[in-house]
């Protein structure tokens, strides 16, 4: 009975300081997004100009555009037997170009208030869309955890492929214009010269979703099984700052990570999970939950307030 107690004691300590650990934003504000759609993608060009990308996988393209800082959107959509999610947003600095389902890719000009739409030659599932200059775009697709391929892309949205893989690849981006990183289905993969070869990584054991990087050496990237791996020398070592296979640990589902510099960054998953650290992610705090929806997405304004986004169609700006 005295061994049932102290277990029972540490257990409560635990929950204790879990719960002692949760952070409250000061402010969480639910934007209206006219979409019960998922949201898949946040892109703010500066302060007042943003797009946001969704829709239903197989019936719908959602496009959001805010002129005032996303206090309000107003949505462009497809419609149409042909209408698709979009998955990935990137500009080139002229453009902005989404990506998505069934090989769409989709062009905005602020000439024009209008998206055009474009059909790829392969009807694959488009996941993300980087550029590392303006003449030099970067599309990554895959679908059911394999068939993953890497296309080079112009401004005028002609594909070149690079290379395919046996897994799925799901998130892509530049650090600069030569050093790229891109991640999937138990891989992480680095390029050095702009994206016309790619090395796989000394990672493995999650299906990597997301990307982000401080400079060319600083990088993080999540997995949907809650594994946070990080480097600090641009790939030439990996640690694994959370281990989504440790039984102790508390079940994540991880979609997006983003970096406000070396030592803050969040990441966020399904049922409303959000995390921060302030130590370069060595140690990582949940927000008090806003939301039960999952997060499929978030962004930093270039003013550093955080952005979120995903199932649903919901929309929220957090300052903590």
């Amino acid at each position: 009975m005295k061994y049932d107690f102290r277990i029972l004691l540490l257990l409560c300590l635990l929950f204790s300081s879990c719960k002692k650990d949760r952070i409250k934003p000061t402010d969480t504000q639910q934007l209206t997004t006219h979409t019960e759609d998922d949201l898949n993608h946040i892109l703010f060009l500066n302060d007042t100009l943003g797009f946001i990308a969704g829709g239903e996988k197989y019936f719908s393209s959602v496009l959001l555009r805010t002129t005032d800082g996303g206090l309000s959107w107003q949505p462009f959509t497809f419609t149409g037997d042909d209408s698709k999610a979009v998955y990935g947003l990137a500009t080139n600095g002229r453009n902005v170009y989404g990506v998505g389902y069934s090989g769409k890719i989709y062009v905005y000009n602020d000439t024009s208030t209008d998206w055009r739409r474009i059909q790829s030659p392969n009807l694959e599932w488009l996941q993300q869309i980087v550029f590392a200059d303006a003449d030099n775009g970067f599309i990554v697709s895959g679908e059911g955890y394999r068939a993953g391929r890497l296309y080079r892309m112009d401004p005028a949205a002609h594909l070149t492929l690079i290379d395919t893989f046996e897994f799925q690849l799901e998130d892509i981006l530049f650090a600069n214009g030569q050093t790229g990183y891109t991640c999937g289905y138990g891989a992480v993969l680095k390029t050095a010269n702009g994206g016309n070869s790619w090395a796989l990584q000394d990672i493995h054991g999650d299906f990597f979703r997301s990307i982000a990087c401080v400079g060319p050496d600083q990088v993080w990237v999540v997995g949907y099984n809650g594994t946070i791996v990080h480097t600090a020398d641009g790939g030439g070592h990996w640690e694994k700052q959370r281990n989504g296979d440790n039984p102790l640990l508390k079940k994540y589902r991880l979609r997006a990570v983003c970096f406000k510099d070396s030592q803050t960054g969040y990441a966020a998953g399904d049922k409303g999970l959000l995390l921060k650290t302030t130590d370069g992610g060595k140690h990582w705090s949940e927000f008090e939950r806003f939301t039960e929806n999952d997060i499929k997405c978030m962004a930093l304004r270039p003013d550093g307030s955080l952005w979120l986004a995903g199932a649903g169609g919901i929309l929220f700006h957090i300052k903590d």
